[in-house]
């Protein structure tokens, strides 16, 4: 074999692996674009000012829920309490409002509701050595038999009209709900990304055991994230109340796998299988745009239900693969 052929077949192996490399990292990028492509030719509504801000809308209540799980699922762990937390924080925050009549008590109240739940996940998860999915489980379980136990599963209604702003206000034409998710977004960014605590969380997840080694306290940062993952679910758990007009017990309880999926999606995008914030926000505009579009096109729900199955394999498939390569 020449020099010439090896020089050729060398600089073919590279550039195959780097086309390779930036197929799975913006693979999932890609695909996004081309969805948004697709829809945007197949119906005349879809590029349009107000369909943009209707799925901005559509998704907040995914993507507040979804940050919160992504701090959780960095470091390793999962919380399947979220959905159920989701309902009975809703319910809290109406009864809240209901007795004080002041909507700041009441957002306080669903707020410390929220530490509460995801300190007794974190605590018995860090501390007590319960395995994350039957930890979770079980307080969702616990929850949810707390919420009916409570509402006998009637909803909570009549609710004062200003309560409404959190989940139908708009500010300048752009829905409030988006400016909630905004600014969860940037809190989350700033701790993950400027903080010992983010540092920490991505060591936790990348091998726990090094990071022990290393001097990071495990427990303490485990408890906060699941805290962090408990005050999401009480945002969550607002924005929904107030979008709905009425705090449903079961409101939440269908959350819980649209989370998870958007998260592992998001994992296939940016960081080699891991779960990002970035990415988890690109898996949470995947799907309701998936949503947004094939309901334009008229696409039956099955099918939709189907095609977003299809989708959560994918990811996790390429996630699996993902961290398979990496380990």
């Amino acid at each position: 074999m020449s020099l010439k052929s090896v020089g050729f077949k060398s600089f073919s192996e590279k550039r195959s692996s780097r086309i390779s490399s930036i197929l799975r990292r913006y693979g999932t990028l890609m695909f996004f674009i081309l969805m948004i492509a697709f829809f945007g030719l197949t119906s005349r509504y879809f590029f349009t000012i107000s369909n943009a801000l209707t799925i901005l809308d559509q998704i907040a209540v995914l993507a507040i829920l979804a940050t919160g799980l992504t701090v959780v699922m960095i470091t390793g762990r999962i919380d399947l309490s979220i959905g159920y937390a989701v309902s009975a924080l809703g319910v809290l925050a109406a009864n809240a409002l209901l007795i004080t009549h002041s909507i700041t008590l009441a957002v306080l109240t669903v707020i410390l509701g929220g530490i509460l739940i995801g300190a007794v996940n974190g605590f018995t998860i860090s501390f007590l050595g319960i395995p994350d999915f039957i930890g979770t489980l079980a307080m969702g379980f616990l929850v949810e038999g707390v919420n009916q136990a409570f509402t006998r599963g009637y909803p909570v209604s009549n609710l004062p009209q200003r309560f409404y702003i959190f989940g139908q206000g708009k500010f300048i034409g752009i829905p409030i709900s988006v400016f909630i998710t905004l600014g969860i977004l940037l809190i989350t960014w700033f701790l993950l990304g400027r903080t010992r605590f983010g540092r920490y969380v991505y060591a936790i997840g990348g091998n726990e055991e090094a990071a022990v080694l290393s001097g990071v306290s495990v427990r303490p940062n485990i408890l906060i994230s699941y805290i962090l993952c408990g005050v999401g679910a009480a945002v969550t758990g607002l924005v929904l109340t107030s979008r709905i007009g009425a705090a449903y017990p079961t409101a939440g309880d269908g959350m819980l796998l649209d989370t998870i999926a958007t998260v592992f999606l998001g994992a296939t995008a940016f960081r080699n299988g891991e779960a990002n914030l970035w990415g988890t926000l690109l898996g949470v505009l995947i799907i309701g745009t998936m949503t947004n579009g094939l309901t334009l096109l008229d696409v039956p729900y099955y099918f939709q239900l189907m095609a977003k199955g299809l989708i959560i394999v994918v990811a996790v498939t390429i996630t699996s693969i993902e961290r398979r390569r990496a380990g």
